[in-house]
């Protein structure tokens, strides 16, 4: 998600809600800070969803975000996002959910580590208990009464845990959000298990094995490690990643920190083991192993104390002091003059061993190319991103996004007329986006997603394998000539024997006169993709015959 934020003028949005302002732009949705109006003034902040305009006529995309949609409508816990409503917008489909003012799990600990005040072992582990405890929630829920699944299990399988989708809010709660690739019982045409994050994949996630909720408790795992050891476990190249996935060998936290609590290293150990029947069978075990250890360990935790801890960090970069989060006895001990430095943050000293802003570097996301992850993952490039969540580029005829002026003008696309305009506030600093037809995709997370435009040209491609698009309107059936000609050539030529450059001439499509418009390419490889096809028409042609001769 690009956190590229936008004041907007008020806008009506859906018959009951009002856009306020722009928060990100995501790969396949905006998302805006709405309010909605009902009656006796009743006013309440949500957050739109809107998928992207240019993705509205696929519908495996639209699939995907109705399929997110359904899975939270049916869901009703403190540690997940809440779903109120769905429906569209001038054909467009959107979701409004609630509204968290938090930030990410990533982001918290990047803070924690540049102001030398890395997250305290306890808010770390009662963190990743709300976390295990949404997650119980949603692997055992079953369906409502009176629809179609009623009281039977829905299996639902987040698939990509990590801490960009664990957000902390202000009041020390955290809520999993982006149910997007996930996967339940009734869904339609998920065939394949979606590749989530690389570095926060299980083992048999990587091995594209089949999966169940015991991936996600490993995904957590992966998390639960690294805020509490103040490592990355999984960062570096995709092959490299994935090899280690697979094999499974993972140093005990004691291996970085030799301090570290011997009870948790045995419930982080047990939340990572490599085959799901030796892990926790489910997250609410891992959850109440994490509430006994902070009990027996005597360590004090909780949304207030987490709360205090964000109060501080917000302060010590030169933001105010929430009032409220004062304790009556840091009150009393400063008087009306507080002193952060000596009292505030006091209590947040870094234990031994926890990273500090000397190693804040090594807690950014490594680039890992989408063709390298791809191999790394034994798939083709192509099949990987007709995987993944696409990343839309500018189609033709659609203006750029300048963030150039106050506002944005909701009036004109993606709601309205021609040409959309997505803008930053003049007192914001904001780089332009690069919407063109070169531009680079919009990142979404350390993987490249699916660019939705003709890619012949793109170097990652070219060194992946040998693919193109081409329009349909540009294949053409060969002449009787051409035809004839071919078969003199080839007579008289062994079974084996390669195809001539006639051959392949014929196979191939006209060159196009322009490139092919947004959304009508199709894949063209090479390979024996083509004798294939014809095989399995004459295999079924013969059966067909088979069969009526033996009918009649």
């Amino acid at each position: 998600m690009r956190h590229k934020t936008a004041d907007l003028e008020p806008t009506p949005f859906g018959g009951r809600y009002t856009l306020l302002r722009r928060l990100a732009i995501g790969g396949m949705a905006e998302i805006y800070l709405a309010r909605q109006d009902a009656m006796a003034g009743f006013e309440k902040q949500v957050v739109i969803k809107r998928l992207r305009t240019e993705l509205a006529d696929d519908p495996r995309v639209v699939e995907m975000f109705l399929d997110e949609a359904k899975i939270g409508a049916q869901l009703n816990h403190p540690n997940i996002v809440h779903v109120y409503d769905v429906d569209q917008h001038d054909g467009i489909p959107y979701i409004a959910m609630e509204y968290i003012v938090g930030e990410e799990l990533n982001e918290l600990c990047r803070r924690g580590i540049a102001q030398g005040r890395f997250l305290p072992l306890e808010h770390a582990v009662e963190l990743i208990r709300q976390a295990a405890a949404g997650m119980g929630y949603f692997h055992a829920k079953r369906g409502a009464e009176g629809t179609e699944l009623a009281d039977e299990p829905l299996e639902i399988v987040h698939l990509d845990i990590s801490p960009s989708n664990l957000l902390v809010t202000q009041d020390g709660f955290l809520k999993i959000i982006d149910f997007g690739i996930a996967r339940a019982k009734g869904q339609q045409h998920r065939g394949d298990v979606l590749p989530g994050k690389l570095s926060y994949m299980s083992p048999e996630q990587a091995a594209r094995s089949d999966v169940d909720h015991r991936s996600d408790v490993f995904s957590l795992g992966i998390v639960l490690y690294e805020i509490t050891v103040g490592k990355r476990l999984y960062r570096g190249a995709a092959q490299e990643v994935v090899r280690r996935l697979i094999e499974g060998k993972i140093e005990p936290p004691t291996f970085v920190r030799r301090n570290f609590p011997p009870a948790l290293e045995s419930i982080v150990m047990r939340a990572l083991e490599k085959h799901p029947d030796d892990r926790y069978q489910t997250a609410y075990d891992l959850a109440d192993d994490l509430e006994t250890f902070l009990r027996d360990e005597r360590l004090h935790s909780g949304p207030v104390r987490i709360a205090r801890y964000l109060d501080a960090l917000a302060h010590a970069a030169g933001g105010a002091r929430r009032p409220e989060l004062i304790s009556e006895a840091e009150a009393k001990h400063a008087g009306d003059d507080l002193d952060f430095d000596s009292q505030a943050f006091d209590s947040y000293k870094p234990a031994e061993g926890a990273p500090g802003p000397e190693q804040a570097a090594q807690w950014e996301d490594a680039d890992q190319p989408e063709a390298d992850v791809a191999a790394a993952l034994g798939m083709e490039l192509a099949e990987l991103r007709s995987l993944r969540t696409p990343v839309p580029v500018r189609p033709a005829g659609m203006a750029r996004i300048t963030g150039a002026g106050p506002a944005v003008d909701l009036t004109a696309p993606p709601f309205g007329g021609a040409a959309g305009v997505g803008q930053a506030p003049a007192d914001e600093p904001s780089e332009p986006a690069d919407l063109s037809d070169d531009a680079e995709p919009i990142e979404t997370n350390p993987v490249k997603r699916l660019r939705t435009e003709e890619l012949e040209g793109d170097p990652e491609i070219a060194e992946a394998a040998p693919l193109k698009f081409v329009s349909y309107a540009d294949f053409k059936l060969p002449t009787e000539a051409e035809v004839a000609e071919y078969d003199a050539k080839n007579a008289a030529k062994p079974a084996d024997a390669k195809p001539t450059a006639d051959a392949k001439a014929i196979a191939k499509p006209a060159a196009a006169a322009k490139p092919a418009q947004f959304g009508t390419g199709v894949l063209e490889r090479s390979g024996n993709s083509r004798g294939l096809v014809v095989i399995a028409i004459v295999l079924a042609v013969a059966a067909f015959l088979t069969a009526y001769i033996l009918k009649r």
